[in-house]
C-alpha cells in the first residue's frame, strides 16, 4: 500500500531537521522525513557526531559523508578537490567546523534588491533569534532559549590567545560578536555547541521531535525521483534496503538535500535546462534553465607554519602525554582537544577600502593533513577566504542515474578579480602571523612557502593550493519570473511547477559573507512559515465554503 503524507521532506540537515520540527509540531500534520544517510543517535556514530572533533572519524567514510568532488577548470590546473557533503542525520551540520556566522546585512539587502521581498535584514533578524539560545549577555541582535545553542567553548589552545594578540598588533580590534553591528575584526568564534558538544541541526530540532506520532523519519533511503503529474508534484519514489517505493504528498514536496543534491534531484526528475537533461538522456518534465547554474563558494587559499613550541593540537611524540589525558578531559569536564573544533577563532576584513569586509580568516590550531588521521606534525594555519566570489559555477548530471554523483564545477578564478582580493588577503594574514605575539610559537613558514613573494608567484602558488570553504549556494536560486536562472521565487516555490519547493542554500541568489548554515537554519524557519501561513488560510478558505454550500 502506498503511504501518503501531508509534506515530504528531502535531506535532514541544517534545513530539513528544522522543517520537520516546525511542521510536525502540528499534530494535525503528517510529516514525512527522508534521510540518504544513517541516524546519528546509534553507537557508534552518536559518539562520532556529538566530539566537536569527531568529523576526524567521519568524513573519511563513504556512509557518512557523500565523497563528492569539486572539478577544477584550466585556472586551477585542472585539480580535482575533495568535497565532503554530510550523509547522515544532521547533514553538513554533523561535520562542519560548528561556526555560527549570519553574515552582512549588506548581504540580505542584495536579495532583496535582487527581486525577493521579505529577505531584508530587518526581516530574516527576528528569525535568527527565533532559533537560538545565545549563552552570552543580553543584546538585542541575540535571542535566548530556542533549540540552538550558540556560545563560546569553556577552553581555548594557547595559540588562539597568541594569534588574536597578534591581529591586534597588527591594527584590527578585537570582535567577540560577529553577530553585532561591527562585522570586521578578529575574535573567538561562537559555535554550535552545548557544553562543549557538537550541537548539529539533528540534536538541536529533529531529535526532540522524533517522538511525535505524525513524524515519520526515512534512514538510508535514497529519493531517486520527484513525482510530477500535470504541473503538480505528488510525491517521491524511494529506495531502501534494495526496494522501491512511492510515497504520496498530499500537500507539497520540500527538496532541502543541499546545495549539490537539491539540483541534481531536480535535473533527475526532469526539472531544469532541457539541453543539458537530454544529454543524459531524460526527458524534461519542466524547463528551468537555472537548475544547477549560478554556483557560488567561498575560494579559499591558506598559510601553514611551522609550531616548534608544540602547542598545537599533533600527534607527535613531545605531545603523547598531553593526547593521553585529551580523552579524560572531555569526559570529565568537556575540555581539551576533544572539545576544540580546531577553528577556533577568525574574523574579517577589507581589502578594498570600502569599509565592508570581503575576506574572511579562519585560524586552525593545528595542520591540516590527512582527514583520517591527526597531523604528526606541529604548525598552525589562516584559512582564507573571498566572501563574495566574481566567477560562479554549475552542478550537472553525469548520468540518469540517482545513485552517480553530480559534476560540480566551481570555476573558481574564471574572473581575475577574485585572485586580486585572495592575494591581498593572504598579505594581510602573512602580516598578521608575522607579529611579535607569535614569535615565540612560530616557524618557518610551509606552505606555500616564504619565496613566494610577488603577486605573480603569489598567484601561481596560491592556484596551486586553493580549496573551498565547504560553503556552495545559489544552485536553486531564489528570484522573480523575469530572472531567467531563478528557480524558486521569494516563498520558495519552484517556478512552474505546484506543491513543490526547494528549502536550503541553494536558493540564496548570492552567497552569504560567512558560514552558510546558521543562514540556512532561518531559510528553513521562514518556510515553515510560509508553509503554515498558506496552510491556515486555505484551511479558512475551505471552512468558508463548506459554510457557503451549508446554507445555499
Amino acid at each position: 500500500m502506498t503511504r501518503s503524507f501531508d509534506y515530504i521532506v528531502i535531506g535532514s540537515g541544517s534545513a530539513g531537521s528544522v522543517l520537520a520540527n516546525r511542521l510536525s509540531a502540528d499534530p494535525a500534520i503528517s510529516v514525512a522525513l527522508i534521510e540518504a544517510g544513517p541516524s546519528d543517535r546509534k553507537w557508534p556514530v552518536n559518539i562520532k557526531t556529538i566530539m566537536p572533533v569527531g568529523n576526524i572519524f567521519l568524513i573519511p567514510h563513504a556512509r557518512y559523508n557523500w565523497q563528492q568532488q569539486l572539478s577544477g577548470g584550466k585556472s586551477i590546473d585542472g585539480r580535482v578537490i575533495g568535497f565532503p557533503r554530510g550523509k547522515l542525520f544532521g547533514g553538513c551540520s554533523a561535520i562542519n567546523g560548528g561556526v555560527y556566522i549570519r553574515g552582512q546585512e549588506e548581504d540580505y539587502a542584495g536579495w532583496v534588491q535582487a527581486g525577493n521581498r521579505g529577505w531584508g535584514w530587518e526581516d530574516v533578524l527576528p528569525v535568527f533569534k527565533r532559533l537560538e539560545n545565545y549563552h552570552g549577555p543580553d543584546k538585542p541582535w541575540h535571542g535566548k532559549g530556542a533549540e540552538l545553542d550558540v556560545e563560546k567553548p569553556a577552553s581555548f589552545n594557547p595559540i588562539t590567545a597568541a594569534i588574536l594578540d597578534a591581529a591586534e598588533q597588527a591594527g584590527h580590534h578585537r570582535n567577540d560578536d560577529f553577530a553585532g553591528a561591527r562585522k570586521d575584526g578578529f575574535g573567538r568564534y561562537d559555535l554550535n555547541q552545548r557544553r562543549g558538544t557538537r550541537l548539529s541541526a539533528a540534536r538541536a530540532f529533529l531529535h526532540p521531535a522524533m517522538g511525535r506520532a505524525n513524524l515519520t523519519v526515512f534512514e538510508e533511503t535514497l529519493v531517486r525521483r520527484i513525482l510530477i503529474e500535470d504541473g503538480r508534484a505528488t510525491g517521491v519514489e524511494i529506495e531502501r534496503e534494495g526496494r522501491r517505493e512511492v510515497l504520496n504528498a498530499d500537500g507539497e514536496v520540500l527538496v532541502s538535500a543541499g546545495t549539490t543534491n537539491s539540483p541534481h534531484l531536480l535535473m533527475l526528475s526532469g526539472i531544469g535546462d532541457r539541453d543539458v537533461l537530454a544529454a543524459v538522456n531524460l526527458e524534461t518534465v519542466h524547463e528551468l534553465p537555472g537548475v544547477g547554474a549560478h554556483l557560488e563558494d567561498h575560494p579559499t587559499v591558506h598559510i601553514a607554519v611551522e609550531n616548534p613550541s608544540g602547542e598545537s593540537y599533533a600527534n607527535s611524540r613531545a605531545a603523547l602525554p598531553r593526547n593521553a589525558l585529551a580523552p579524560f578531559q572531555y569526559l570529565l569536564k568537556r575540555e581539551g582537544m576533544f572539545a576544540s573544533n580546531v577553528a577556533e577563532c577568525g574574523g574579517f576584513v577589507c581589502t578594498d577600502g570600502s569599509g565592508r569586509p570581503d575576506i574572511q580568516m579562519t585560524f586552525l590550531v593545528g595542520l591540516k593533513g590527512n582527514a583520517r588521521v591527526v597531523p604528526s606534525d606541529h604548525g598552525f594555519m589562516a584559512l582564507i577566504q573571498l566572501l563574495r566570489p566574481n566567477s560562479q559555477g554549475r552542478v550537472r548530471l553525469a548520468s540518469n542515474r540517482p545513485e552517480d554523483k553530480p559534476i560540480i564545477e566551481p570555476n573558481f578564478f574564471d574572473d581575475p578579480r577574485d585572485m586580486a582580493t585572495l592575494i591581498a588577503g593572504f598579505r594581510e594574514a602573512r602580516r598578521i602571523f608575522g607579529q611579535p605575539a607569535l614569535a615565540a610559537m612560530r616557524g618557518n613558514e610551509i606552505e606555500p612557502g616564504a619565496e613566494h613573494v610577488s603577486d605573480e608567484d603569489l598567484d601561481k602558488a596560491l592556484r596551486r593550493i586553493v580549496n573551498t570553504a565547504y560553503h556552495p549556494t545559489g544552485t536553486c536560486k531564489m528570484g522573480p519570473p523575469t530572472d531567467p536562472l531563478a528557480v524558486v521565487d521569494e516563498r520558495l516555490r519552484v517556478h512552474g511547477v505546484k506543491g513543490l519547493r526547494v528549502i536550503d542554500a541553494s536558493v540564496m541568489p548570492s552567497i552569504v559573507s560567512g558560514n552558510t548554515s546558521a543562514p540556512t537554519m532561518m531559510i528553513a524557519q521562514r518556510a515553515a512559515d510560509f508553509i503554515l501561513e498558506e496552510r491556515k488560510v486555505q484551511g479558512a478558505a475551505r471552512a468558508r465554503g463548506a459554510e457557503t454550500e451549508l446554507h445555499s
